[in-house]
């Protein structure tokens, strides 16, 4: 069976971020000095300070997203792993059982053994549909 290669750090640009959070400081102030002019300007103040916002919040936005996603990717496949054990487990279980049953057999008890064979095999898929979709 191949190995997994470990997922890879999911990398933040802080070049981005910390661009993000200084121009929209700067928009922010600009608009306020705009305001403090008194050049009736208060549209192009009100302007920069909604640019400024929009920036300090792409910033804090794409800080948190990335952790989100990273968070959520790692436990998710964390989940699907635990997941594929328990198969594995059930899987091999199953194999041990049906390699116990045929070595025994003998020409006299094949259809016997054959017999048994489909309902192990049958009580292992009902039994991992049941658990797969909740359903009794």
């Amino acid at each position: 069976m191949s190995e997994i290669p470990s997922p890879t750090r999911v990398r933040i640009r802080w070049g981005w971020f910390i661009g993000c959070i200084v121009l929209g400081t700067g928009a922010i102030l600009i608009g306020w000095v705009v305001a403090r002019s008194g050049a009736g300007s208060s549209y192009f103040a009100g302007v920069l300070a909604n640019i400024g916002t929009t920036l300090l919040l792409v910033g804090v936005v794409l800080l948190l997203e990335r952790r989100i996603v990273d968070n959520a990717v790692r436990l998710v496949r964390s989940a699907n792993d635990k997941t594929n054990d328990a198969i594995r487990t059930q899987i091999r279980d199953l194999e041990d059982r049906l390699a116990a049953e045929w070595k025994s057999a003998t020409v006299e008890n094949l259809a016997e053994k054959k017999a048994e064979t489909t309902r192990l095999t049958e009580e292992f898929t009902k039994r991992i549909v049941e658990e797969t979709t909740g359903e009794v």
